[in-house]
Formats: structure tokens, C-alpha cells, sequence
């Protein structure tokens, strides 16, 4: 096979001066189409920025929602914590009204010795050997 010739395009040939009318014509009508694309470009461009101001303003206030929703967290996890403590010290308050009860029964034991040693020593007889029972107190 011969290798293939180039194909040529036929065209039919024009006046000049029907040429650079047509080319001003089609100039003039890109020319209005460039401009009404422009202002389709430029009405696009308000609605993005409408929109995009929108959205800058959710955000600042989602930004606001989550700032007071995390102060909120701050402060149930503080409660939660005084909880956790009183709850650690419960035993412990525990075990101190437990040391008051003896406490305060040594106190009245202490008395009830004083109150036995003073009337011995008025009456001039010697303090009993025989222990007391708590009963008797």
C-alpha cells in the first residue's frame, strides 16, 4: 500500500470584503457573548460570596454552641469529681463519728471516776477495791 496523502480541505473562496464583514459581525457577536458570560460570571460571584458570608456565620455560631457545650462538660466533670471525693471521705466520716461516740463514753467515764474520787474524799473513806461494772455508772 502507497502511504496515504495528506487530505486537503476545499474551501470555497470568498470575497474579501464579504470576509472582514462576517469577521466584524463575528467578532462583535463573541464580543457579546464574552459580556454576558462576564455578567453570569459576576452574578455567580454575589450568590458564592451571599452564600459563603451564610456559611461564616453558622460556623461562628456552632463555634459558640460548642464553646458553651465544652464549658458545660467542664463543669459536670468538676461535679463529678467533688462527688468522687465525698464519696472517699464518707468511710472516713465514718470512722470519726465512731471515734466521737468513744470519745464521748470515755468522757462520761472520766466523770463518773472524778465524781467517785471527790465524794470518797469528802466523806473521809477510802476509795472500794472492787471494780465497777458499767451498769452501775
Amino acid at each position: 500500500m502507497p502511504p496515504a496523502k495528506p487530505q486537503q480541505i476545499k474551501t470555497a473562496p470568498t470575497p474579501r470584503k464579504n470576509s472582514a464583514q462576517e469577521l466584524m459581525k463575528s467578532l462583535a457577536q463573541n464580543t457579546v457573548s464574552l459580556q454576558s458570560k462576564i455578567v453570569d460570571l459576576a452574578k455567580t460571584n454575589n450568590e458564592m460570596l451571599k452564600t459563603q458570608n451564610s456559611l461564616l456565620k453558622s460556623q461562628e455560631a456552632l463555634t459558640n454552641e460548642i464553646k458553651s457545650m465544652v464549658g458545660l462538660f467542664k463543669e459536670a466533670g468538676e461535679q463529678m469529681v467533688a462527688e468522687t471525693e465525698e464519696e472517699k471521705l464518707r468511710p472516713l466520716l465514718g470512722k470519726i463519728s465512731e471515734l466521737l461516740e468513744q470519745n464521748k463514753n470515755i468522757i462520761r467515764g472520766l466523770i463518773l471516776i472524778q465524781k467517785y474520787i471527790k465524794s470518797s474524799t469528802m466523806t473521809g473513806e477510802q476509795p472500794q477495791q472492787r471494780p465497777y461494772n458499767p451498769e452501775e455508772f
